[in-house]
């Protein structure tokens, strides 16, 4: 027995690329394609290495590490991940998965649940995801998610259902704690894929402040390796996403030691807790208030300190290995130890 967890292929450029694009731009097109499993699932194939997937990548290393043959299943059965691969585990094809592997799929392809045969796991990370597309009601599916706010979603569109919240992976390895005081004085960083506008009204809403201390770094379509080297510089994140999954940048925000400031996407980002572990800030008018109080050194101190001791229960033998050891025992797994 196996625990095989589904990720995409990593597709850069060529004719996939283009299809799945154009299918992704015409969604009854799309349903068409998924219902006949073309190409066997067309948001199988994706030209961004998406957290909730790199998530999932860590989730099989940890179910790997306590003696599992824990693999990662693909349409293509190989690595196509490269800098962007978080984890060393074997691949295997969609194709050659057995009858007695457990599968974990994720929510953006949730109707191949209904293509396997043994225990499936469904985790739904992102409310735009959430279908009952497949036969949700058997008791050989499991059904996880990641965040109050997700699992309000989930209770409704899967009533009488029990879906745990599980815990996020946070690899205090790639991501270590360096304290305020060592990093560079006001550089704050954003991703401009998430929510672009409230980066820029933000950054005009804290010169009309008369603030000067903070300057602006946006950050995209860097590899793991070397976004963990460049966070080792800036002392806060502008956390600027609507809607979040997983949630995972304001928390690796938090394990390194810079203060995350801004919104709280609807609840998606829990771990943030106002003038504690975080300054929420849901407009930008008020994220720039905020960033004229984190002017101040030592909130910026005590922020930091205790959000990175508010998420030290997600590194990666806290809760996590804890959650792991527990589903993998009632699913029959054999553990080393």
């Amino acid at each position: 027995m196996r625990l095989l967890v589904l990720v995409p292929d990593l597709v850069r450029q060529g004719p996939i690329r283009k299809i799945t694009e154009f299918l992704g731009r015409h969604p009854t097109l799309e349903r068409v394609a998924i219902d006949r499993r073309i190409v066997i699932h067309p948001r199988l194939y994706t030209s961004v290495a998406w957290g909730g997937t790199l998530n999932n990548m860590r989730h099989a290393a940890i179910a790997r590490s306590l003696g599992v043959d824990a693999r990662l299943v693909c349409p293509s059965g190989r690595d196509t991940y490269d800098d962007f691969n978080v984890v060393d585990l074997p691949y295997v094809r969609w194709a050659d998965r057995r009858d007695d592997d457990v599968i974990l799929v994720p929510d953006f392809c949730s109707a191949l649940a209904d293509d396997v045969k043994g225990p499936t796991i469904v985790y739904l990370q992102v409310p735009i995801h959430l279908e009952a597309n497949f036969d949700y009601k058997t008791d050989r599916v499991r059904l996880w998610t990641d965040s109050p706010y997700m699992l309000e979603k989930c209770k409704r569109v899967f009533p009488d259902k029990h879906i745990p919240i599980v815990p996020n992976i946070v690899d205090d390895k790639v991501f270590p704690f360096i304290p305020q005081a060592e990093r560079e004085p006001g550089l704050i960083f954003a991703y401009p894929r998430k929510g672009p506008d409230y980066i820029a009204k933000t950054r005009e809403h804290y010169a009309k402040l008369g603030g000067t201390y903070w300057h602006f770094e946006l950050i995209d379509g860097v590899p793991l390796a070397e976004l963990a080297k460049r966070m080792r510089r800036p002392q806060a994140f502008l956390a600027s996403a609507d809607i979040e999954g997983c949630a995972l940048p304001p928390q690796e925000s938090m394990a390194c030691g810079m203060v995350v400031v801004g919104k709280s996407a609807t609840g998606a980002n829990f771990s943030m807790q106002h003038k504690h572990t975080a300054m929420i800030a849901e407009t930008p008018e008020r994220a720039a208030e905020c960033l004229v109080e984190l002017e101040d050194q030592a909130l910026r101190e005590s922020i930091s300190v205790n959000a990175h001791a508010f998420i030290s229960r997600y590194f990666p033998t806290g809760e996590p290995a804890t959650f792991w050891r527990q589903t993998l025992t009632e699913l029959g797994f054999q553990l080393r130890g």
